[in-house]
């Protein structure tokens, strides 16, 4: 039984020196959970589609306020200094509207 001492007095100290020393943490490996993935691919495909129907009307809108300008310039080169026409101020107020709205898009983001 004296042979056995040693032995066992050494197992209870490195069992006591496992026991006192820090906690070992055991990382576990979190998969990711396909529903969560699925969202996620959902929400980013919303997201592009989302931003790219805000970049088409900012394009259309870029167009419709050319094509306001465009008219606009003319009706002045047809009239002269003697006759201002309401027309012109209806126009004037087309493209102010379509430039803000522009504006207001710019400012927020898309």
């Amino acid at each position: 039984m004296s042979a056995l001492r040693p032995s066992i007095l050494g197992l209870l100290a490195i069992l006591l020196a496992t026991l006192s020393s820090e906690p070992v943490a055991l990382t576990v490996q979190e998969r990711p959970d396909p529903v969560d993935t699925i969202h996620h691919d959902t929400r980013a495909r919303m997201e592009k589609e989302r931003r790219d129907g805000e970049w088409k009307k900012l394009k259309d809108d870029t167009d419709k306020l050319v094509q306001a300008a465009n008219d606009l310039k003319e009706m002045i080169e047809k009239s002269n200094k003697d006759t201002f026409s309401v027309s012109i101020v209806k126009k004037t107020e087309e493209v102010e509207k379509i430039l803000k709205d522009i504006k207001r898009r710019a400012k927020d983001g898309f």
